[in-house]
């Protein structure tokens, strides 16, 4: 199944004509509510896309803001954003505003986490920035004896050891943080039987020495079924995946497709998954014998999270 296509603006000029033109209060809130998922959704979209469009992924989010300062998910999204590009002391910001945002749209408790989490890592790299600044200053005259006063203030004396981003690696036995040491070097110990799911700067699956990049749906299709315990339908990845994940709808019929094209796509697919039947319905499972691990960063989030 081709990624699914968004007109943006077509959308966008329909909802502002209307709301341009309504006069009834409750109706606007309604429309403008709309338009601010509009804003949201598609700065999801450019973030996620298999060709990713950083850029067009933060004006969308912005103009979310512009007309909603405290949304929790479009702050949580930009602060994202903001975080891979090295940009800190805005991520922070926005990874604040998510926390603190409007209760009636909270973030979930696993947005949340990954929040607290990742301010944490900017004030070490913010912190690692001013360290340098400190070392690069010390040089020249100050008051000593008002810096030594505030220098004993100082909790960290060993910057570098925090300065870590924080990784994750799910496996069917576990889920756990780890650092930039272990990401890696689990990358290159395998088992035979393993399948590697890699979430970085693109959807990367590795099995047996053969590697396959993919674009963002299916390889969350691929992990949603690697990851489920029990056979998962067609319904059940339209479900999880497309409705609660990507929130839209799709038929069961492109959803077959989809799986058609993964197949083909995939040399080692019948060597990790297998077809079973559930009633009527056919069913994918992943086969007896066959482990995975998923390499992602801590913020990253699944179909089933």
């Amino acid at each position: 199944m081709e990624e699914y296509k968004f007109f943006p603006h077509e959308e966008e000029r329909r909802l502002l004509m209307e709301l341009k033109k309504e006069k009834d209060r409750k109706r606007r809130k309604e429309i403008e509510d709309k338009l601010i998922h509009l804003y949201v959704r598609f700065g999801e979209y450019f973030k996620m896309s298999s060709i990713p469009d950083p850029k067009a992924a933060k004006m969308y989010l912005q103009m979310a803001l512009k007309r909603k300062p405290n949304h929790p998910v479009a702050n949580y999204r930009l602060a994202h954003l903001y975080y891979n590009e090295g940009r800190y002391a805005e991520a922070a910001y926005h990874f604040h505003r998510a926390l603190s945002g409007s209760m009636d749209e909270p973030l979930n408790d696993t947005q949340a986490m990954l929040s607290h989490m990742l301010l944490v890592n900017c004030g070490i790299f913010l912190a690692s920035d001013a360290f340098k600044q400190i070392e690069k200053l010390e040089t020249k005259p100050y008051d000593e004896e008002t810096v030594e006063r505030y220098r004993q203030a100082i909790y960290l004396l060993r910057i570098e050891d925090f300065r870590r981003a924080f990784y994750r690696m799910i496996t069917p036995e576990s889920d756990e943080i780890v650092t930039e040491e272990t990401y890696f070097s689990e990358q290159e110990r395998l088992s035979p039987h393993e399948v590697m799911l890699c979430l970085g700067d693109g959807f990367v699956v590795r099995y047996a020495g053969e590697l396959v990049e993919l674009e963002y749906q299916s390889f969350y299709a691929l992990a949603a079924i690697l990851h489920s315990e029990r056979p998962m339908t067609g319904e059940d990845v339209r479900k999880m995946l497309f409705q609660s994940f990507f929130g839209r709808n799709v038929t069961d019929a492109a959803v077959r497709k989809m799986f058609e094209r993964l197949r083909a796509r995939i040399p080692f697919w019948d060597d990790i998954i297998e077809t079973t039947r559930i009633g009527n319905k056919a069913a994918r499972r992943r086969k007896q014998g066959v482990s995975y691990r998923i390499f992602c960063r801590a913020s990253d989030i699944f179909p089933w999270e």
